[in-house]
């Protein structure tokens, strides 16, 4: 019965609703005649998950509502808890403000006098897959002044001020390298943006995110020679384009959970719910240096977080956006930075073969950079590589002379002369 349980919440979580609905015939089959209601409690609660999810309000509804008594009658609050929670989620969709406002009381009080604090605030086998979806339930229970107080806790604990706004799941902007986004566990297909534009106002304003632009900024940035009705027209389209792709169920003229408008000022709001890897690549750099001076095999461990992340240049697509070209040199020199200092010092500790696949990284960012030449040659010696020592001997003076019509400098001479002779 356990197995039927869970392949209805796998297949219906998964948008498998036939697959949802045979386990589910199955499994109560099953425990209706072992006599378990409460097993048939949690197989009906993800089967009205399931159509929660589908859109399928009258069959959520009642599913839902035998799961709740099924569990009323078994003593189980946990799963009322659960079952409550789902109930919310179909009344918050369907629009229906009289059953949420009412399930909301409910299920903030059984949560705040069983102590299920967890069921709100993190992920459970039993909740929505992107527990995120949680958070917009609570800011109307705080708007409304449903349990305030708890509901303000609750949403401490994501990090969301009361009165903020939420759509439900968080932004995860990838910048270096391939440019991706995903809303929450659905990542946005290339055909969803529609315009370029609208990618590239969203790009623009990530870029600008500490601060508002001028809208006719915008139009020179973007639209530059453009006659100025056709790049407003051009903008108008582009930023209600972003809006969709970025948030597909806000209402028409509801405030945007991620871009903000101030009169003629745009720009990204500074409280949204976003990952961006430029961010976080930026904080193991941080943090790196912060430990550097006392603790660097931790600083080690930060530097090889922060080189995960540069999957390649700040937004690679558009090598030639002027308005991305100077974050573009800046992201780049604090890997060139990072990279070599994570060489080095490895190379001070031996480890040859990760000093070889560092300074090959770098070389893919920089052609030219002569230390991580004299690295890898050094690192190639110490293994025992002749040819690789003359072939990255090589590869730094084909760079230089191609590039830069210039010879490798003295030093990088004299290395490859004495590893030559060790």
């Amino acid at each position: 019965m356990e197995a039927y349980w869970g392949l209805t919440r796998a297949h219906g979580f998964h948008g498998v609703l036939d697959g949802a609905e045979r386990a589910a015939a199955q499994g109560i089959s099953l425990a209706e005649q072992a006599g378990d209601a409460w097993i048939g409690g949690l197989i009906r609660v993800s089967l009205g998950a399931t159509y929660v999810l589908a859109r399928k309000v009258d069959l959520a509804a009642e599913w839902l509502a035998q799961a709740l008594n099924v569990f009323h009658e078994c003593g189980d609050t946990y799963g009322q808890a659960i079952t409550r929670l789902w109930q919310c989620l179909l009344w918050q969709d369907a629009e229906d403000t009289l059953r949420l406002t009412r399930g909301l009381e409910l299920l903030l009080r059984l949560v705040r006098e069983q102590h299920y604090e967890g069921l709100l605030t993190q992920q459970t086998l039993l909740g929505p897959r992107d527990p995120r979806r949680i958070i917009p339930l609570l800011l109307y229970a705080w708007g409304s002044d449903i349990e305030r107080a708890f509901a303000g806790e609750l949403l401490a604990h994501w990090g969301i001020a009361g009165g903020a706004f939420h759509p439900g799941f968080q932004l995860r902007v990838q910048t270096l390298g391939a440019f991706r986004v995903w809303r929450g566990l659905e990542e946005v297909s290339p055909q969803e943006w529609r315009r370029e534009s609208a990618r590239q106002l969203f790009q623009l304003l990530l870029g600008y995110r500490r601060q508002l632009l001028e809208r006719d900024q915008i139009l020179e940035l973007l639209w530059p020679g453009q006659e100025p009705e056709i790049a407003l027209r051009d903008f108008k389209v582009a930023l209600s384009t972003a809006f969709k792709v970025l948030e597909p169920e806000r209402k028409a003229n509801a405030p945007s959970a991620f871009i903000v408008r101030e009169g003629t000022l745009y720009g990204w709001r500074a409280d949204a719910d976003v990952i961006l890897d430029v961010e976080q690549y930026e904080q193991a750099i941080a943090s790196g240096d912060a430990l550097w001076a006392r603790e660097p095999d931790a600083a080690l461990v930060q530097y090889r977080v922060a080189l995960a992340f540069y999957q390649g240049d700040y937004l690679q697509e558009y090598p030639y956006a002027e308005w991305a070209a100077e974050e573009r040199e800046r992201l780049r020199g604090l890997y060139v930075r990072t990279a070599e200092r994570l060489a080095q010092v490895l190379a001070e500790r031996g480890a040859w073969a990760e000093v070889i696949e560092v300074c090959e990284a770098l070389l893919l960012r920089d052609n030219f950079w002569e230390e991580a030449y004299r690295l890898l040659m050094t690192a190639q010696a110490r293994l025992g590589n002749r040819p690789q020592v003359l072939r990255a001997y090589q590869r730094c003076v084909d760079a230089l002379r191609e590039e830069l019509d210039v010879a490798p400098s003295e030093e990088t001479v004299q290395v490859y002369a004495t590893v030559n002779v060790d």
